[in-house]
């Protein structure tokens, strides 16, 4: 929370490889840009700052990295969390074969008293004979990953709601598992459900009786019960220090903050997620370095090693998954389920792969602070309205842009496939208000299909992905956190334009100009 008598303002909180820069970065701070796409390009993060005495462009990766990561740790927390997905096993002393004292379970989190030959020393409790003793007990620190208290006690406050429930409070990193309730507290259905998905507290509800008191990022509300703590973005630890290429960029995390937005003390964060280190650019005069990440680096090995190998028997959701969990990362399933007999990865990516199943099926795939999402853009185009913006004053907008491009547009889609007997499986689609005396483009797609009503639907899907980007449209705003890729807004009296759209980027930029989101829109298909 923040003074109501302090002017609005806006900041930004920074991680590089764990450890908070904020206050490093703020004597060079130029400007923060994070744009969040709705699919099929990466979430990027770009800092731009000044560099008139050459510190960052000699140094930066050495000694004011290093510098930074001194000052910021001076008030240094000895807490280390467990990140083996299967706990980590604690004994008496650092020899392997010493006596069991138990399980640390992932995500726990420990008070180290030491550290040393690659051992963390703590007390345990341990029940014996139905009394509990505190005895010293040890553990691999490669199973581990350190936990810093920010020094600046105002840039941890990550409060869009002020409130607690239980142990759990607004901005812990948490797992969550289950389908959130998506709308308001008693309307609205259920969202779909998700497996170990790691976010960030939002919001939280204290009122008695409320069955989802949890808000988690865009995902909603979730009940007590399906939200644990630990998780968030993970960083680099010892224990994949070696690992492939995707593992071995600097991770950079990112924050922007509005405090005292509306004069009333209270405060609200956009977790921008976690990137990996892209490029480095200097420019001038004058003299700025840009540094710049990304959600999903092109050296990382879901997207440069090829593989071939024969999928029997496999939902899409089931591939998701082993892609995800092979390449370190977790998966969040929005879309109806597909299955297949067998299915062929041939000399092809992961991520290519995945993307092309996607877009045979109709579905949009997005990559965003280690996570592989899969979407039904038609159900994500079904959502509530969070915003109507009206031509004029009432809008909101500091400036805009409508466009539309009619030539590509596809009034029918055309569906054909002859199976190994000869035989033709076809179906076509038509948009509303189909004309056949007007002139028409035909969309033609010749890929196998099982029957006419599969057919028909693939049809459908492949329209409405080629037509979406007929009325688009881009808004300039006072910075909103809440105006994020795959919301829906509403334009009014705007003439040809009124309709619900689709947010398909969202650019949001700090600087010392202040805090402005730009949304570029598409038009949802009817």
């Amino acid at each position: 929370m923040s003074s109501k008598d302090l002017a609005r303002r806006s900041e930004t909180e920074v991680f590089f490889a764990g450890t908070n820069i904020t206050q490093s970065l703020k004597q060079y701070f130029i400007s923060l840009t994070y744009t969040d796409n709705e699919e099929g390009e990466t979430d990027d993060l770009q800092i731009k700052i000044e560099d008139s005495n050459s510190v960052w462009l000699e140094k930066w990766l050495n000694a004011t990295l290093s510098d930074a990561a001194e000052l910021e740790k001076e008030e240094v927390v000895k807490q280390y969390k467990v990140t083996a997905k299967g706990g980590v096993a604690i004994r008496s002393s650092q020899d392997t074969k010493s006596k069991s004292l138990g399980t640390l379970a992932s995500g726990t989190i420990i008070t180290a008293d030491d550290i040393s030959d690659g051992f963390i020393r703590f007390k345990h409790s341990v029940v014996e004979k139905g009394k509990t003793t505190e005895k010293t007990a040890y553990a691999e620190e490669k199973h581990f990953q350190p936990i810093y208290k920010t020094v600046d006690n105002q840039s941890t406050a990550s409060v869009t709601q002020a409130g607690t429930t239980s142990d759990l409070n607004v901005g812990d990193e948490v797992t969550v598992s289950g389908s959130p309730q998506q709308s308001s507290y008693g309307t609205g259905s259920p969202g779909a459900a998700v497996s170990n998905y790691k976010g960030t507290i939002t919001k939280i509800n204290n009122k008695d009786k409320i069955p989802y008191p949890v808000h988690i990022g865009q995902l909603g509300w979730f009940s007590i019960d399906q939200v644990k703590k630990g998780g968030g973005t993970a960083v680099a630890t010892a224990e994949n220090a070696d690992d492939e290429p995707s593992s071995k960029g600097l991770k950079i995390q990112a924050s922007i903050i509005r405090r005292n937005w509306h004069n009333d003390g209270v405060d609200d964060k956009l977790e921008c997620g976690q990137f990996e280190l892209d490029s480095i650019s200097a420019s001038g005069p004058p003299a700025t370095i840009t540094i710049k990440g990304t959600s999903l680096p092109y050296s990382s090995t879901i997207r440069q090693t090829k593989k071939s190998k024969s999928w029997e028997n496999y939902t899409l959701q089931g591939i998701a998954n082993e892609i995800a969990e092979t390449n370190d990362m977790t998966c969040m399933y929005l879309a109806e389920e597909k299955s297949y007999s067998r299915v062929e990865q041939y000399f092809i990516s992961d991520i290519a792969f995945l993307q092309k199943l996607c877009q045979d099926e109709g579905f949009s795939l997005k990559i965003t602070n280690n996570n592989i999402v899969i979407f039904d853009q038609a159900a994500y185009e079904s959502k509530p309205i969070i915003r109507t913006i009206q031509r004029g004053k009432t809008g909101g907008y500091t400036g805009y842009k409508l466009y539309t491009s009619l030539n590509d547009k596809y009034t029918s889609c055309h569906v054909c496939y002859v199976d190994p007997e000869g035989q033709t499986i076809e179906a076509t689609a038509y948009i509303d208000g189909y004309d056949e005396k007007k002139k028409n483009q035909c969309l033609e797609i010749r890929q196998k299909v099982d029957s006419v009503a599969e057919a028909l639907q693939l049809a459908k899907k492949s329209l409405r992905l080629h037509n979406k980007f007929e009325f688009m449209g881009e808004f300039t705003f006072p910075g909103e956190p809440e105006l994020l890729a795959g919301c829906t807004v509403a334009l009014e009296g705007w003439g040809a334009w009124d309709a619900t759209y689709i947010i398909k980027k969202a650019k949001h930029t700090v600087s010392e100009t202040g805090y402005t989101t730009q949304i570029t829109i598409r038009r949802v298909m009817v």
